[in-house]
């Protein structure tokens, strides 16, 4: 078992629903200006988050490194009568694909690699909205060395901005909130009108493989651009 795992799996062992069931204050704030669809819930925890998105009609797709948080969140989707996709996988690992979510959520993750950004942006449909709260650096009581990277959940100021420049910003605020310092975050991914025009936005939705193949071969020639 990886460090990354091992101390995740320790986390949650010790700290079931710590900051109870209900989901994120900011994601329900922006729930009207997300893009609605298909979501990726990153680094998704126990399924808080996921769990009031499926309730709200989004299609949810989740992972997280912890099995033992992945097996709460599909029991909490259970108990409240929805249906979820959870996955324990690392960030590392799980494939993102190629505009395939309307929208992706973030909270209390950071990226450990800054090409992750570049990855997570791919995998948004063109208009799609990216979702981002976790506590700024200021509130960081340690230092965290390289081999604990997946302890890191704090941004320093416009770090975040720097990583989404190729998106547009519709709000952030570095703020004093009761957890804290917070970076909070919603971008949008830029409409490509050649996309637009090859009607590749809901490739992922569509039922036939050949006419999805072709879609996805004219997207990655769009992004060879």
């Amino acid at each position: 078992m990886t460090d990354a795992k091992s101390y995740w799996e320790r986390y949650y062992a010790e700290k079931k629903f710590k900051d109870g069931k209900a989901p994120n204050p900011f994601l329900v704030e922006m729930l009207p200006r997300l893009q609605k669809g298909k979501v990726l819930d990153i680094a998704m925890g126990e399924g808080t988050n996921s769990v009031f998105l499926a309730q709200k009609g989004f299609d949810v797709k989740g992972f997280d490194i912890s099995k033992t948080a992945v097996s709460r969140s599909l029991t909490l989707a259970k108990e409240t009568g929805v249906s979820i996709e959870a996955n324990s996988a690392d960030l590392d690992l799980f494939l993102l694909g190629i505009l395939e979510y309307d929208s992706v959520i973030m909270t209390y993750f950071k990226p450990t690699v800054t090409r992750y950004y570049s990855s997570i942006i791919s995998a948004m449909k063109q208009g799609g909205t990216l979702l981002v709260h976790s506590f700024h650096s200021s509130e960081m009581n340690e230092p965290i060395g390289k081999g604990e990277s997946y302890r890191d959940y704090y941004f320093h100021s416009n770090e975040l901005l720097k990583n989404l420049s190729g998106l547009r910003i519709l709000f952030y605020q570095e703020l004093n909130h009761g957890d804290g310092q917070m970076v909070q975050c919603l971008a949008q991914k830029p409409v490509d009108k050649d996309a637009a025009k090859l009607g590749i936005f809901d490739m992922h939705t569509k039922g036939h493989k050949s006419e999805n193949s072709k879609q996805i071969e004219l997207a990655e020639q769009l992004f060879k651009k």
